[in-house]
């Protein structure tokens, strides 16, 4: 079965600092918005962060949605968050909510305190609304329109079916949470069903849209992240998608995916080869066939979910379908991979 509209891409970019993580009893330090966010180095020409990203969907004309993490502002400034937003809506980008609760004290080990969860699903539902009203009024404050917040991604896709009650709560209609290689990690969704495209969740007016999942081998999901799987697994993924008839497709990135960082003291880092290479072959894969898939938003899919005429024409989609990978794309990647690591490694810094 091949659809006969376009199948529905969403590009979808989550946008962080790093709070302080300590691994094997070293403590990292913070990472704000120069390194985290916009990419920038002191021994590199170009930023490797946002600014590459705008660049390479410029080439095709592509929009893309970016979930902005809001809470850290309380740490990192919300002079950095301003720049932040100010530059994505003068690209007409589509700017969302994201979220990571430990961000509001990314310093917590240098303060002698515990971690704060970072997973919203293991806040209260009260707790729950309370957190995404002061994310979504840190953006407004620092330029987003208000009428525009009607997405929302959690950190980690740590929500819940609560989390769908409180986004019902404070306005928001399109939650991008619904992981399912990530069920017995951090998602804390449950739902009846495989859910591999858009639903309307329990929650009235609160609709679901899963980040796509295939099975890279039998009985194990892998979810379609630029830094996660390959360009030609990026490929057949969306051709297999097109051909069992699911009309959305959700890809996952980061801000922080095209650059490794060698010292954050010496504000020193490189490009990530493999996944630039990842990602302007995804574009321009879209941009060869856009007879077949329409670049689309979060935010143009919130307005369209408003119109009742629209939700009562939509043709039923098989939601539960995951497309299988294949054998030998699975091979090329762990090689890909292998080489990667290789290509970027250097000692980590403290």
């Amino acid at each position: 079965m091949i659809a006969a509209a376009p199948t529905r891409v969403y590009l979808t970019v989550d946008v962080e600092c790093a709070e302080e993580r300590v691994r094997n009893g070293r403590v990292s330090p913070t990472l704000g918005y120069d390194l985290r966010v916009w990419g920038r180095f002191s021994n590199q020409s170009e930023d490797l962060g946002i600014p590459l990203i705008l660049r390479e969907l410029g080439r095709y004309g592509h929009k893309a949605t970016f979930f902005v993490e809001a809470l850290g502002a309380r740490h990192f400034g919300e002079d950095g968050l301003q720049q932040l937003v100010k530059r994505l809506l003068d690209d007409k980008q589509d700017v969302q909510l994201h979220t990571h609760p430990i961000q509001q004290r990314a310093d917590w080990h240098t303060r002698g305190e515990p971690a704060a969860s970072d997973d919203i699903a293991s806040y209260d539902p009260t707790q729950q609304e309370k957190l995404l009203r002061d994310g979504i009024d840190t953006l407004v404050r620092c330029g987003v329109d208000r009428s525009s917040l009607r997405g929302f991604r959690a950190g980690n896709y740590a929500a819940s079916n609560a989390t769908w009650q409180a986004m019902r709560a404070v306005g928001l209609r399109v939650s991008s949470n619904l992981n399912m290689s990530y069920k017995d990690k951090t998602c804390y969704i449950r739902w009846p069903r495989q859910a591999n495209a858009l639903f309307a969740t329990d929650v009235p007016g609160v609709w679901e849209l899963p980040i796509s999942n295939f099975h890279d081998r039998p009985g194990r999901l892998r979810h379609v992240q630029i830094t996660a799987i390959s360009l030609p697994e990026m490929k057949h993924y969306l051709l297999e998608a097109r051909r069992l008839g699911l009309a959305e497709v959700t890809i996952v990135t980061h801000s922080f995916e095209f650059s490794c960082i060698d010292s954050p003291a010496d504000r020193s880092g490189r490009p990530d080869v493999t996944n630039i290479r990842r990602l302007r072959g995804l574009l321009g894969f879209l941009d060869q066939r856009r007879g077949e898939f329409q670049v689309d938003t979060v935010g143009a899919l919130a307005g369209r979910l408003r119109d009742e005429d629209w939700v009562a024409g939509r043709a039923p989609e098989p939601a539960a379908v995951v497309p299988d990978g294949r054998t030998e794309l699975l091979i090329g990647r762990y090689i890909e991979q292998a080489m990667r690591r290789l290509a970027n490694y250097r000692p980590r810094f403290a």
